[in-house]
């Protein structure tokens, strides 16, 4: 099991990989979250994912909801962290969209 930072507060989302199902599942409380992996790309010498709820993947995918989400490791620990900088985000999201394009 591995944790997300959650907006750098002390409060912490498990997460794992459902095989069975091929969703990440995220717990918070008692609530369970689950979405698909859409794509795991690097950009700068980091590593990103995107994620998209699986309530629906055929709905999700026609509205095009995703969240980009950066991956961090920290020893052998893995967790996900939402990208708050603004900046960054923005950069992450541009190549993400020029590599899937074909653009440069």
């Amino acid at each position: 099991m591995s944790k997300i930072n959650k907006n750098n507060r002390d409060e912490e989302l498990c997460y794992w990989y459902d095989g069975e199902r091929g969703e990440l599942v995220l717990q918070e409380d008692d609530q369970e979250y689950r979405f698909y992996l859409q794509d795991k790309f690097s950009y700068e010498g980091e590593e990103y994912c995107i994620l998209s709820p699986s309530e629906d993947r055929e709905e999700q995918l026609a509205r095009q909801e995703a969240l980009l989400m950066k991956i961090i490791r920290d020893n052998e620990e893995e967790m996900l962290a939402v990208i708050e900088d603004d900046e960054e985000f923005d950069a992450v999201s541009r190549h993400y969209y020029l590599t899937q394009s074909g653009e440069k």
